[in-house]
């Protein structure tokens, strides 16, 4: 198979999996969603809304370098969130039962947080993304510990949750603007990149 086509095949797959997830994710939300009062339903699918805002960026309808900023942050930190919440949560979600589900969720999250990486903008955005970053993923966390919209997770060990993700809305936003190079010079994250042609 010829590379230009092999690369069309494997986009297609990616595009299509983002797609599936945001299914998956709003099916999985949904109960949560419901009981949510609207002005705070914006913060409670994290993960399917990143996957979701990135579809436009991954299909070159949006080019715009504060947003795929926004996006890219968005799929990282969620992404590594739930990896680190189903891991820290082990007892629970590595039961039998759960271990098929918990696996395919920590390969499918990995996959969401390398896409971020993949999805840096080329240039080096604005200060003022970055001050809107911080406001922003610190708003969700805001609404997340104290508001209530916080996914239905074990409740042990909240405290440490809150703080670790608190202190990642502050820590990957700055080292996604001040390293976005070495980020996207990374092996996996330069195949990435080659995949979707960013």
């Amino acid at each position: 198979m010829e590379i230009p086509k092999m690369r069309q095949h494997l986009f297609s797959i990616v595009l299509l999996l983002n797609v599936a997830s945001v299914f998956t994710g709003l099916w999985y939300y949904w109960d949560q969603l419901s009981a949510t009062p609207w002005h705070l339903l914006i913060f409670v699918p994290d993960c399917p809304l990143y996957v979701l805002l990135a579809i436009p960026i991954l299909l070159k309808r949006v080019k715009n370098g504060a947003y795929s900023f926004l996006v890219s942050i968005g799929m990282v930190k969620y992404g590594l969130w739930t990896v680190f919440v189903l891991l820290y949560h082990s007892k629970f979600y590595f039961l039998p039962e759960f271990l098929p589900v918990t696996l395919v969720f920590i390969i499918g999250h990995l996959g969401m947080a390398l896409e971020g990486a993949c999805l840096l903008p080329k240039n080096k955005v604005a200060f003022a993304a970055l001050l809107v970053a911080f406001g922003w993923f610190l708003l969700n966390d805001f609404a997340d510990y104290f508001l209530g919209t916080v996914p239905s997770i074990p409740p042990e060990g909240m405290g440490l949750v809150a703080l670790l993700t608190i202190a990642s809305s502050m820590l990957l936003p700055l080292a996604l603007f001040a390293y976005p190079e070495k980020i996207r010079s990374l092996p996996p994250v330069r195949f990435g990149r080659w995949l979707i042609q960013n």
